[in-house]
């Protein structure tokens, strides 16, 4: 998950030099003029936007992102063209990304860029290894890849991902780092590619021709950018085989292809992952009727006064430890975009002993999966410094984190004008008729939509096609505390026993209870607890008034393994139907695919983690409902997938 920067020299020129594979980054003839002539022009992007369908996304890979600066050629064409699609997806690779200081020394010797560049800049994460998904603006997405590009494509969910248009080629010289040129990686490139998908590059050594041919592209050597006699360009005239192993090792998470008579959705749950949800269809063009039991939005666990946003840490690198990470990382991402939304980077200090205690995060551990960027071990002087407060102890540090109040976080989702609310309306039951979903309010008809989204937390389970789904819920109760004058001190949120909010109208929110049941009455006992907990964070405990204001109570949903539930609601019945022989064989190969409720999704069991989780959830859900490249590896779509519990009964011989 941390990736190693690129180590650089620099040039007289001011231009990057690497160290590492000892090759310029960029011509210091013209870098914008060699972007445009072997990339741009040669496959000609202007002219075959012009012609394309205007509903049509044009996707468009590059093995090798570098400073971004294809990136933003691309972008600034896209953005003059008269006539374009209406989306632009650049899906790009780069194994050793340069440090956000250096992308801006590098961009600040391309002027005429300077608005993409600061808007591109303000959204750039130089760690972290996964997709990084940016949103440029409403027409341009990057799903920026961080990490070795083979491993990449190979962990991408090729099957669920439409084909790539064109491919930019600009890794260093292949004698210098042959690995972005093998021909097993050009077999991948062509696996994401389709029939007259085209392909550019500076290179035209034997090696790379090969490879691009033997990949099942038609290869032709056409003219070079400066005293380059020659540039490559080729394009995809043969299909790529599928691999004879794809469906047999886990049939049952191949997706059926969407397809919708028309974009409308409907949204059961207008809390944190529901809203989310909600927006990023409506992004997409859709239009997307959010519906909620409760008064208004965030009625549920969402409307906790204040939530902390900060990544869930693991001791070692796995498939959810990634997830969690680029989770937030998008997070961040997002909230900064949002003017509307009561958010402060405040960062959050979480003592030492807090956390984990049943496996206690180590820092040796820390320290190789994550950047200082995403956390820091701080010492007990250094984290009372930064808290404004004297702490006890040490203290993780994630100096990117912060605090939001989650209900003007959904109002901004639902803001969005293709969406529309309806409150006070509990959806009873779905029944699909002729493609089509039919909501029921009791025994009305509350809305007909081409796909539905259950993102109503425990309530999923209601619905017959969720009734089996392994949700836990549990109680939480939170405070609010009168400010003091020492306590007005506080800079960051802090959590110990549990979590103090700095202060805002007067008031310190805490943050929350943990336990069993579902009494939603104020506790005066958890009231207690919540101060005395609270008070403890801080060397002197005094430093919190123990004087209460108001307390909430709401029911956190978690899965029976803790990891959201996010994907295509399985069809339970026949899905048992077709891999029955689990029961008997857990090693068992299939030829046929899984059996799912089309047009049917979840997103629910985000725990206490929702406010990282839902936003990229939220994303990857829509890009799975709209065809898109998805931002989620496939093992991390697996780990995700509703269908996971079924699986694991069958295979452990449950009946």
């Amino acid at each position: 998950m941390k990736v190693q920067n690129a180590d650089i020299s620099w040039l007289e020129s001011g231009l990057p030099y690497s160290t590492e594979f000892q090759d310029i980054y960029y011509s210091e003839a013209d870098a914008l003029a060699e972007s445009e002539h072997v990339f741009l022009s040669a496959n000609s992007l202007r002219e075959r936007w012009l012609n394309s369908d205007r509903d049509y996304s044009f996707r468009l890979g590059e093995l090798g992102f570098g400073a971004g600066l294809n990136f933003l050629q691309t972008c600034k064409l896209w953005l003059s063209s008269k006539r374009r699609p209406q989306h632009l997806h650049y899906i790009a690779f780069e194994k050793y990304p340069l440090r956000h200081e250096y992308m801006q020394q590098v961009h600040a010797c391309w002027p005429a860029l300077a608005e993409l560049s600061a808007s591109l800049l303000s959204r750039y994460s130089d760690h972290g290894g996964g997709c990084h998904r940016i949103k440029l603006d409403a027409s341009i997405t990057l799903d920026l890849y961080f990490g070795d590009a083979k491993e990449q494509l190979w962990r991408r969910m090729t099957q669920a991902c439409p084909a790539i248009h064109c491919w930019y080629l600009d890794g260093f010289s292949p004698a210098r780092n042959a690995e972005l040129w093998q021909a097993s990686l050009m077999g991948l490139v062509a696996a994401s590619s389709e029939i007259g998908t085209t392909l550019s590059s500076y290179s035209v050594a034997g090696k790379v021709r090969n490879a691009i041919l033997d990949a099942g592209f038609e290869v032709q050597k056409i003219e070079g950018f400066a005293e380059k006699r020659h540039s490559l360009f080729a394009t995809k005239t043969e299909p790529t085989p599928t691999p004879a192993n794809t469906m047999r090792r886990t049939p049952w998470f191949i997706l059926p292809k969407p397809r919708f008579a028309g974009r409308t959705a409907a949204v059961v749950g207008a809390g944190l992952a529901g809203c989310s949800t909600a927006y990023s269809l409506a992004q997409r063009g859709w239009q997307v009727t959010v519906f909620d039991a409760g008064d208004g939005p965030a009625a549920g666990a969402s409307g906790m006064a204040r939530m902390a946003l900060r990544c869930r840490l693991f001791n070692t690198t796995s498939e959810e430890a990634e997830y969690y990470l680029q989770a937030y990382l998008f997070a961040l991402r997002q909230f900064a975009d949002f003017d509307e939304v009561d958010w402060d980077p405040c960062s959050v200090l979480q003592l030492l002993g807090a956390m984990n205690k049943k496996t206690p995060l180590r820092e040796e551990n820390l320290r190789e999966i994550y950047s200082r960027q995403v956390v820091e071990l701080l010492d007990a002087t250094a984290a009372s410094q930064r808290a404004g407060l004297a702490l006890p102890d040490a203290a993780w540090h994630f100096p990117q984190a912060g605090a939001i109040r989650p209900a003007s976080l959904c109002r901004r989702y639902l803001a969005h004008p293709n969406i529309s609310s309806l409150f006070n309306t509990p959806i009873t039951s779905l029944v699909q008729r002729e493609g089509r979903w039919h909501l029921l309010a009791t025994n009305d008809e509350a809305a007909i939509a081409d796909a539905v989204v259950i993102a109503n937390s425990h309530g999923a389970t209601t619905f017959s096609q969720c009734a089996t789904l392994p949700l836990k819920h549990s109680r939480g109760q939170s405070t609010a505390v009168i400010s003091s004058e020492a306590s007005e001190q506080l800079r960051c949120v802090v959590s110990g026993g549990r979590s103090v909010f700095p202060s805002s109208a007067g008031r310190h929110i805490i943050s929350a209870s943990y336990a069993q049941g579902d009494d939603l009455q104020v506790s005066s006992a958890d009231q207690r607890e919540n101060i005395r907990l609270a008070r403890e964070v801080f060397t002197d405990e005094a430093s919190l008034s123990d004087e209460p204001a108001a307390d909430r109570v709401a029911l956190r949903c978690n899965s029976a393994d803790r990891i959201p539930i996010v994907g295509m609601a399985p069809d339970r019945e026949r899905m048992r139907e077709r891999f029955g022989a689990l029961a008997l064989n857990a090693k068992a190969e299939f030829e046929k695919t899984g059996e799912y409720h089309s047009g049917l999704y979840l997103n629910v069991a985000h725990g206490s983690n929702g406010l990282a989780s839902c936003p990229l959830s939220a994303e990857y859900l829509a890009s799975l409902i709209c065809g898109e490249n998805l931002p989620l590896s496939r093992d991390m779509a697996m780990r995700l997938s509703p269908a996971r519990f079924l699986i694991s009964e069958l295979k452990k011989q449950r009946s």
